[in-house]
C-alpha cells in the first residue's frame, strides 16, 4: 500500500501550508492509496476521516503527546486519545517520537521554495511514509487495519421527552383555538414528528424558560422560526404567524432532512448568567471557529514574499475557474501557485460570537475540548459537529433588548395588539431613526423618508427593503411607483405585486405553479442559491402551470422576474418579528423622547448625529452638571451625563454619585476638589470635565478652572490668599482676573472632550 505522510494540515496554525481540502486531489494525483496525518489535536479528524473516506483514501491518524506517537488503529482506539487529549487516563500503545524523523508541511515543491519559513517536506509523486519513519513503525502499519468511522463519535442532542413531551406542552391551549389554527397545528406537529426535531425544539424552550427566569428579555423571534405556529404556541417565539401569513414550510418541511435553525436574541448583559444557568442543566461547549486569509489578506502575504502585487488580475475567489489560465502564464505561475495555497488557510482560532452546544452526556468523553476559558470551547467546527449528530444553539446578545429593559419594559398583548400609534410612524417618517432598531443606518433614514410608512405593514416592508440588493435591484423603486403588473397587485397586495419576501415566491410558487408547500420552499431555496439541477425540474413545473392561468409567455416573464427579485428576497418572518422592536423603540422615543435620548445616551454613547436629531426635536440640551451625575431630562430638557466626556466613563460618575449621596451635593469648585481626591477622580478626569463645562454652574471660566485645581490642591485657593493678604500685609495679586475663557477656548474644550461642539451660548 502506497501511503502518503506524515502529513501536518493547515489546523496546526503556523505548522503547515497544507489544507485538507487540497490534501486529498494532490494524494489522489500521485497515486497514493492512503493517508497519514500526524498532529498533537484531533482538529483535522473529523474533515480528514470523511474526506478520505469519500474519495476511497485509507486514512491513518498518528497523534502526538510530548514523547509519545499513538497510533490508533479504530474509532474506539480514536475515541480514548480524545479522553487523553480532555485531560482523561486511558491506556494505549504508543511509539517514541524520536521514530519519525522528517514531517510533510508544504502541499507543493515551487511552494516550499517560494515561502520556506517552517521545518519539514512537501508531497512527492514517489516518496511514501516509509522514508519518513522508523522501519518498526512502518511495518506496525502495513500489518494493521485501521478503520475509523466517523458515525461512532455520535452524540446528539438532549433527550428531553420527544413528541409526546412538546405534545404535553401544546395541549391546554388547543381547545382555545380557532378551528384554521388547529388544522395549520396539526399539519406541522405531523412533520415534526415525522423528522423527529421534538428535542430539538425542546431545548430551545428549555434555553428561553432559563433567560425568562433570570429575568432576561427574550427577543420577539428571528428567522424562519418565527413561521411556526408550535414554536410560538410553546412561547419560544411571541409573533402569531397566522395573523401575519407566515409560513411553516420556511422553516421545517418533509424535504429538509436536517435540524431547524430557531436562534435566539436575549439582553446583552443577561447572556453570561443564562450560560451559566444552562450549564447546570447540561454539559456545555462554546464552538470553535477558524480565521481563515481572504483574498486581500492572501495579496499582501504574497507581496511581503514576492515584492510583487498582481492582485488586480484575479477574479473573487481566487480558485475561481477564471484565475486558472493565469497559471499558464510563466510571468504570473509563482503568484498564482502562492494564491491558490493560501487562500482559506488558517491563521487564528476563535469562538463563534453566538453558538453554544449543549449536552446531556459528559462531552469530555465524546468530543475534544480546550479548557482555557470559562466555558469549554470545541475542537471541531460546527460542520463537524452536525456529522456527529450535535447541532448548535445560536444566543445572540441584543443591544436593543437591554435598551429596552431600561424603560421597564414587559410583554403584554397590547404591544402586540396596538401598533398604529401615528406618532411612532410620524417620527420614523421623518427619518428621525436614530436608537431605532434596523434604522439607524443612512441609507435606512433616506428609504423612510422616501417610503413614508403609515402602518405596521409597511414598517416591516421597509425593512426588509433596506437591504444593498433590493435597493439595487430596483424592487424598492418598483415597489414605490406602484409599477408592477394588475394581476401580480391582485395575488401580492400587501407589497404592490412587488416580490419583497421569500415566502412570496413560495406563494406564487403554490398559486401559480401548483407545487406542493415543500417544493415551493426548495423552489426559493434553488433559484436563491443558483442550484441549476434543482431549479430545471421545478422551473418547467412551474411554466407549464402558471402557462394555464396566465399564459406561457407571462409565465415566462414571471419566472425571470422570481429569479431576479428572489435572490433579493427577504424572510417576512424575520422582518415581522424585528419590526416590533422598531415599533416598539420608535413608540418609547415618539411618547417620551427626552428619557429615550438620555437613556440611549448612557447605553451607547453621545455622537454627532443624536446631537442633531435633538436639536431638531427642538429638545434642550445643558451640558454634564457635576452635582448630577447620571444626567436628567424633564420637558423639553436633557442635562448629559458625566460618561459622555472622553476620560471620565463610567467608574467616575458612579463614584461621584456614591460621594454626593454620601455627603452631599457640592457647594463649590473647591468643595469637589476636596472631595475628589478620597473617591479616586484624578487631576486628568477633572481637567477633562471641566473642559466639557461639568463645573459652569460654579464658575463659566473654564481656563480659569484649569488653573484653580493646582492653588486648591495646595490650599492657595483665592479665600486663603485673602486671608494672607488681611493678616500679614502680604499684597497679592489677583491673577484670576487676567484669565479669560474665550468662544475660541470653548469650541477647542468641546472638540476635545466631545468630538463636536455642544454649547450655544456666546462667551
Amino acid at each position: 500500500m502506497k501511503i502518503l505522510g506524515p502529513v501536518v494540515t493547515s489546523k496546526s496554525i503556523g505548522k503547515s501550508y497544507i489544507q485538507i481540502r487540497d490534501l486529498i486531489p494532490l494524494a489522489k494525483k500521485y497515486n497514493y492509496d492512503g493517508i497519514a496525518i500526524i498532529e498533537s489535536h484531533p482538529k483535522s479528524w473529523i474533515s480528514f476521516i470523511k474526506l478520505c473516506k469519500y474519495y476511497k483514501l485509507k486514512p491513518i491518524i498518528f497523534f502526538e503527546m510530548k514523547d509519545k506517537v499513538f497510533l490508533p488503529k479504530n474509532s474506539s482506539e480514536l475515541k480514548k486519545i480524545v479522553k487523553i487529549y480532555n485531560g482523561l487516563n486511558e491506556n494505549l500503545h504508543f511509539f517514541d517520537k524520536k521514530n519519525i524523523f522528517n514531517k510533510i508541511v508544504y502541499p507543493t515543491k515551487r511552494f516550499s521554495e517560494l515561502l520556506n519559513d517552517i521545518d519539514g517536506d512537501y508531497i512527492k509523486k514517489n516518496s511514501g511514509i516509509e522514508n519518513y519513519i522508523n522501519k518498526n513503525i512502518y511495518k506496525y502499519i502495513l500489518k494493521t487495519n485501521f478503520e475509523y468511522d466517523i458515525k461512532n463519535f455520535f452524540v446528539g442532542i438532549p433527550k428531553i421527552g420527544g413528541f409526546k413531551k412538546l405534545y404535553e406542552n401544546i395541549l391546554p391551549t388547543i381547545s382555545k383555538l380557532p378551528d384554521n389554527y388547529v388544522l395549520r397545528l396539526k399539519n406541522e406537529l405531523e412533520v415534526i414528528r415525522k423528522l423527529n426535531v421534538s428535542d430539538y425544539i425542546l431545548t430551545v424552550k428549555k434555553i428561553v424558560d432559563i433567560a425568562k427566569k433570570n429575568g432576561s428579555l427574550i427577543g420577539p423571534g428571528r428567522g424562519s422560526a418565527v413561521g411556526s405556529l408550535v414554536v410560538y404556541l410553546l412561547g419560544i417565539t411571541l409573533i402569531d404567524p397566522i395573523k401575519y401569513n407566515l409560513y411553516f414550510e420556511r422553516f421545517l418541511n418533509l424535504s429538509r432532512q436536517e435540524l431547524p435553525d430557531i436562534d435566539l436574541d436575549v439582553e446583552s448583559e443577561k447572556r453570561d448568567i443564562i450560560i451559566n444557568e444552562l450549564s447546570k442543566e447540561f454539559d456545555i461547549a462554546q464552538v470553535r471557529t477558524y480565521v481563515r486569509m481572504k483574498y486581500k489578506s492572501v495579496f499582501k502575504k504574497i507581496k511581503e514574499i514576492l515584492n510583487l502585487d498582481y492582485s488586480n488580475k484575479f477574479k473573487k475567489p481566487i480558485r475561481s475557474i477564471e484565475n486558472m489560465k493565469l497559471y499558464k502564464n510563466d510571468k504570473l505561475k509563482d503568484y498564482y501557485t502562492l494564491a491558490f495555497y493560501l487562500e482559506g488557510l488558517e491563521t487564528a482560532e476563535s469562538v463563534h460570537a453566538a453558538g453554544i452546544i449543549l449536552s446531556d452526556k459528559n462531552l469530555k468523553e465524546y468530543i475534544p475540548l480546550e479548557f482555557s476559558k470559562n466555558i469549554p470551547v470545541t475542537i471541531w467546527e460546527m460542520e463537524e459537529l452536525k456529522e456527529i449528530g450535535i447541532e448548535k444553539f445560536d444566543l445572540l446578545s441584543l443591544d436593543t433588548l437591554s435598551l429596552l429593559k431600561k424603560f421597564d419594559f414587559k410583554y403584554s398583548k397590547d404591544y402586540f395588539i396596538n401598533l398604529n400609534n401615528k406618532k411612532v410612524f410620524n417620527i420614523i417618517s421623518k427619518g428621525l431613526t436614530e436608537g431605532i432598531f434596523q434604522l439607524e443606518s443612512k441609507s435606512a433614514k433616506i428609504l423612510a423618508k422616501k417610503l413614508n410608512p403609515q402602518t405596521f405593514e409597511e414598517l416591516y416592508i421597509l425593512l426588509a427593503l433596506n437591504r444593498p440588493g433590493p435597493l439595487n435591484s430596483g424592487m424598492f423603486d418598483e415597489y414605490l411607483d406602484g409599477s408592477s403588473k394588475e394581476y401580480l397587485k391582485k395575488l401580492l397586495p400587501e407589497t404592490k405585486g412587488v416580490i419583497i419576501f421569500q415566502e412570496q415566491v413560495m406563494y406564487l410558487a403554490q398559486k401559480l405553479g401548483n407545487l406542493s408547500p415543500y417544493e415551493s420552499d426548495n423552489f426559493r431555496k434553488a433559484i436563491s442559491k443558483k442550484n441549476i439541477e434543482k431549479i430545471e425540474i421545478l422551473k418547467e413545473k412551474f411554466i407549464l402551470n402558471a402557462s394555464k392561468k396566465i399564459g406561457e409567455n407571462e409565465a415566462k416573464v414571471l419566472y425571470k422576474k422570481i429569479e431576479n427579485f428572489s435572490q433579493y428576497a427577504f424572510n417576512k418572518s424575520h422582518s415581522v418579528a424585528y419590526a416590533h422592536l422598531s415599533y416598539w423603540l420608535a413608540e418609547i422615543k415618539s411618547t417620551q423622547p427626552e428619557r429615550f435620548y438620555l437613556e440611549y445616551i448612557k447605553y451607547k454613547g453621545f455622537s454627532f448625529e443624536i446631537f442633531k436629531e435633538i436639536n431638531m426635536m427642538n429638545i434642550n440640551i445643558i451640558l454634564p452638571n457635576i452635582n448630577i451625575p447620571f444626567g436628567d431630562y424633564k420637558n423639553k430638557t436633557i442635562i448629559l451625563p458625566l460618561r459622555i466626556i472622553k476620560g471620565v466613563g463610567e467608574f467616575a460618575e458612579k463614584k461621584i454619585f456614591e460621594d454626593i449621596q454620601n455627603k452631599g451635593k457640592y457647594t463649590s469648585f473647591e468643595n469637589f476638589i476636596k472631595r475628589a481626591k478620597s473617591i479616586g477622580i484624578t487631576r486628568n478626569i477633572i481637567e477633562q470635565m471641566i473642559k466639557g463645562g461639568t463645573f459652569d454652574i460654579f464658575d463659566k471660566n473654564r481656563r480659569n478652572l484649569l488653573r484653580a485645581i493646582s492653588e486648591i490642591e495646595m490650599n492657595a485657593s483665592s479665600t486663603s490668599k485673602k486671608i494672607l493678604s488681611n493678616v500679614f500685609g502680604e499684597n497679592i495679586k489677583n491673577e484670576n482676573k487676567k484669565i479669560i475663557t474665550s468662544k475660541k477656548d470653548i469650541v477647542t474644550f468641546e472638540k476635545e472632550v466631545f468630538n463636536f461642539v455642544i454649547s450655544k451660548k456666546n462667551y
